[in-house]
This record gives C-alpha cells, structure tokens and sequence, in this order.
C-alpha cells in the first residue's frame, strides 16, 4: 500500500521533525555545559559556532518545510486551493535538498572536532547527541529525498 503525501509527511513531522526540536536543544546546552571546561581552546569555540549556524538553518528549514512545501503538497494532493507563497517552490525544493547534505556533514564536522578535545564525560554526551540526531537525520533526509521530494514535484507538475 503506497501512502498519500499527506500520511508521509506527517509521519516526518511527528516522528523526524520533534525529535530534531527536542534534541537540538540538548545539543546546545550540552555544549554550554562542555565550554566550561574547554573556553580556552579555539577548535571548541569554532565548533560551538559552527553548531549554532547549524542549528538555525536547520530549524529554518523545518519551518519552510512545515509551512510551505508539505501544506502545498497536501493540498495539490487533495486539490485543495494551494497556500500563499512567494517563493518558487522547485527551486527551494534543490535547496533543501542540498541542505540536508550540508548540515549532515557539518554535524560530522562538529563531531570530529569534538572529539579532538580531552576526554570528559561532557564530551562523549556531545558526541553521543550529535550521533543519534545524526543516525535520525539520516532517515529523515532518505524519506525526503526519496519519498516526499518526487511526490511533491509529480503533483506539483500536474497542477501548476
């Protein structure tokens, strides 16, 4: 049984999207926690930095997809009249794409810098975070990709 777009997306939502807005959070404070052990060393700073810029684009992303792409999905699935947008839609589409390439490998950038620090508890909690978000995103984007990316530019096609 194929699901609906609907279905898929909402699947994402629930299951992809609020373990990303709930563990984003700890990784922050993780690293708050861990800086109080490392605010001398430059690659911690860089890499506290780089997580920041990490976390809010992928929390933009989320409320690009949440907003724009899975509601207009939705209603050319249902033939609903589509919601406003003034974006173009195919050409977010790539970019999203291309944003779960980049925050993938800049959470492995993050990791790998952590793990150059000494070892502490705070840091194998940072790492083991940053995992486990990392194994989730990883099944998060492959649905996205494979499933609600194709989707929603078959409907798209067929409608506008």
């Amino acid at each position: 049984m194929q699901l609906s777009f609907k279905e898929i997306v909402d699947e994402i939502v629930a299951n992809h999207h609020s373990l990303l807005r709930k563990e984003l959070p700890k990784i922050s404070e993780l690293l708050d926690v861990l800086s109080t052990d490392c605010l001398e060393r430059e690659s911690f700073c860089e890499a506290q930095q780089i997580y920041i810029k990490v976390r809010t684009k992928i929390e933009a992303h989320l409320k690009d997809e949440e907003t724009l792409l899975f509601p207009t999905g939705v209603a050319l699935e249902s033939g609903a009249p589509l919601p406003p947008c003034d974006l173009n839609l195919r050409e977010r589409l790539e970019e999203m794409e291309k944003e779960h390439d980049g925050c993938g490998n800049a959470l492995t950038t993050i990791s790998g810098m952590i793990a150059t620090l000494p070892q502490s508890e705070h840091r194998e909690q940072v790492i083991d975070k940053i995992k486990f978000v990392q194994e989730d995103l990883r099944v998060h984007v492959e649905k996205e990709n494979t499933l609600v990316h194709p989707l929603f530019l078959k409907l798209f096609g067929a409608r506008v």
